[in-house]
């Protein structure tokens, strides 16, 4: 035990016990600066981030033909025939061109019925 030194004891300066209350109010209501440049940064960040996401995904999409849009909203049952029909000009057109389309599946389907039986 005689190796290690002697222990010193712990002496507080003087009036510190006084002054501490003050001191540790200073410290609690000092005034705190906001770094408001990190948050512009991560708000412009944002805001640029958003605007190429927007670009991108409206140049992935192709424009649809009339045809093709119109299809879709019959296909995803939005508008029904009927609709389509009186927001034409003149719907004999479009319901002769039906007709056509059907009768050309109709007389193929006939031929072929003819082969298989001769």
């Amino acid at each position: 035990m005689k190796k290690f030194q002697k222990i010193q004891d712990f002496r507080v300066p003087e009036n510190y016990f006084d002054n501490l209350p003050d001191t540790i109010l200073a410290k609690v209501n000092a005034p705190r600066t906001v770094n408001w440049m990190k948050y512009a940064a991560a708000a412009a960040l944002l805001v640029v981030s958003f605007g190429i996401w927007q670009f991108n995904s409206f140049s992935k999409f192709d424009t649809l033909s009339m045809d093709e849009e119109v299809s879709l909203y019959i296909e995803s049952q939005y508008w029904t025939a009927e609709d389509v029909l009186t927001m034409v000009d003149n719907p004999d057109e479009i319901l002769d061109q039906i007709i056509e389309e059907e009768m050309v599946y109709q007389v193929d389907v006939m031929e072929e019925d003819v082969q298989i039986w001769f």
